[in-house]
């Protein structure tokens, strides 16, 4: 057993682009500041509390033939490190 826990290992991030409206942009910015996170964060927890409150989706995804990597992020992350709803 070792003396210290293993370090916990982020999961592999995949890189996208898109384009804001500039007053989307800028809220995006003052909210990460206002959090003292990165955008990247702010961004990616709104995507997870959309994909798990919108209900809509969830039987949409519950009843794709494949399911969509989107569907195991949000549900493998442990309760401690989800988002609050």
């Amino acid at each position: 057993m070792p003396f210290i826990p293993r370090q916990v290992k982020p999961p592999p991030r995949q890189a996208i682009t898109c384009k804001l409206p500039e007053e989307t942009a800028t809220l995006l910015k003052r909210y990460a500041e206002f959090l003292d996170s990165t955008q990247e964060y702010v961004v990616n927890e709104t995507l997870l509390v959309a994909f798990r409150r919108d209900k809509e989706f969830q039987e949409w995804l519950a009843s794709a033939a494949t399911p969509q990597p989107v569907e195991q992020t949000a549900s493998a992350l442990p309760q401690a490190e989800r988002p609050r709803s």
